[in-house]
């Protein structure tokens, strides 16, 4: 009589060869599932972050361009981010408590 556990293992060989070729694929490795699914997350943060950088970059373009050309955006800006004044005005700051 032949032994009943090793034919059963004989019939499934190669469901557990894909068993441990799958898990060796999703957990060993330097490009294991897990680390994958982490670096597409990472490469996604990155590419948006990019993406805002990019944003600032052509604002503050547009901005030296028109401080470069227009004397009116120059005291624009120095209003607004200096707080500097014309001889005849007077500049009232108002901050607002939290």
């Amino acid at each position: 009589m032949k032994h009943p556990v090793r034919k059963v293992l004989f019939k499934v060989r190669y469901f557990v060869a894909l068993a441990i070729f799958a898990g060796v694929i999703t957990f060993v490795g330097d490009s294991c599932l897990i680390n994958r699914i982490s670096q597409q997350q990472d490469i996604a943060r990155l590419k948006a972050e990019i993406e805002n950088y990019n944003r600032k970059f052509n604002s503050d373009k547009q901005q030296l361009e028109a401080l470069k050309n227009d004397v009116d955006a120059v005291k624009a800006v120095a209003r607004e981010r200096y707080y500097m004044k014309a001889e005849d005005e007077d500049i009232f700051i108002i901050e607002e408590d939290e």
